[in-house]
């Protein structure tokens, strides 16, 4: 069997993201594959939050250029945010008016570094990207303070909030000038292409979790997801995300229940699966795990700049931590030992 590596979350830290890979040995110092025939599986949440939201997908587009039979790329909900920002205009006014609302607008900003107009759209508004050093002191001073905590995000993000200016009536000019740069780059035809569910052997991967109460295989899933997106559906319960368990992309907690794992897997013909979309999921915040030797969480919590992945080899699974993420979670859980190889599953 090929050695697999799965990354999820990555939440617009391109260094972090770049970091893994290199660490991995899997590309070379110019963004190029010497990974052999491992494959690579990106589980979504590849925008928002952090500064480099552009850099993360062209690297990801890239590889699946360089190596198009061993990378697969899944939706996240914070692409299929996106998409209902681009396609319901409601959802659109409601977003474009919140000011409250800094992580949509650092993946914005990220296009405008490449982009003169937009820049400059940008800072007639005041808004200016917050680094991934800051975003990450942030994110690391909060899950301090407590690390399971369901609200840490929110005290994270009101924090942050106070470095973002009122949003004056020329946003929506900048909203335009940004669609229009992501449709003429590619950028939006790939996300819009991103199946939201893939099956490697026995394995079924998404960006939360097998959504409770489908009734079809992984290929179903992928084409009524991708139907219903298609028609503007974004309030059936499949493309409802925000903690739905009806959703692939919004899912959470599924894996509690062992009995409700085996009927999930059974639907799905699958054996075992790994997921990402909540870094506290099965262990405590940006602790990769595993639970039942089934199903294997994936979210690192890069948004705190914790470097993490998961290698499978044969059946057995390891999460993989740089040197500079273990530093960050000693840092965080100074009860806890942490190695750059943690063996999950044997």
């Amino acid at each position: 069997m090929r050695l697999w590596y799965i990354i999820s979350d990555i939440h617009g830290n391109y260094r972090a993201l770049r970091n893994l890979l290199l660490h991995a040995r899997l590309i070379d110092e110019s963004n190029q594959w010497v990974g052999g025939e491992a494959c690579l599986f990106f589980l979504g949440d590849y925008i928002t939050s952090g500064p480099d939201s552009k850099q993360v997908i062209d690297l990801i587009r890239s590889l699946d250029r360089q190596i198009p039979d061993q990378v697969i790329a899944l939706l996240g909900n914070h692409e299929l945010f996106l998409l209902r920002t681009v396609h319901d205009k409601r959802h659109r006014q409601e977003w474009l008016a919140n000011p409250a609302n800094p992580e949509d607008w650092q993946t914005i900003a990220s296009w405008a570094k490449t982009n003169e107009e937009l820049d400059n759209s940008l800072r007639r508004l005041h808004i200016e990207p917050l680094s991934t050093r800051t975003i990450a002191e942030i994110y690391q001073a909060a899950a301090k303070s407590d690390p399971d905590s369901d609200s840490l995000l929110q005290r994270a993000t009101q924090q942050w909030r106070l470095n973002q200016p009122y949003f004056t009536a020329d946003l929506r000019n900048a909203w335009n000038l940004f669609l229009r740069i992501i449709e003429a780059d590619g950028t939006l035809e790939w996300i819009e292409g991103l199946p939201v569910a893939h099956r490697a052997k026995e394995w079924g991967l998404f960006h939360a979790g097998p959504p409770i109460g489908f009734e079809g295989s992984i290929d179903d899933l992928n084409n009524q997801f991708d139907a219903l997106r298609r028609a503007g559906s974004f309030e059936h319960p499949l493309l409802v995300s925000d903690s739905s368990l009806n959703s692939p992309v919004g899912t959470r907690r599924w894996w509690e229940n062992a009995s409700q794992v085996e009927l999930l897997f059974d639907q799905f013909e699958i054996e075992r699966s790994a997921f990402g979309h909540d870094p506290k999921a099965i262990e405590s915040r940006g602790i990769l795990g595993s639970v039942w030797d089934k199903a294997v969480s994936t979210d690192p919590y890069m948004r705190g700049n914790i470097e993490g992945m998961i290698r499978i080899r044969n059946s057995c699974v390891d999460a993989i931590y740089t040197d500079a993420a273990i530093s960050i979670l000693q840092d965080i859980y100074p009860q806890r030992t942490f190695a750059t190889v943690n063996r999950l599953i044997d």
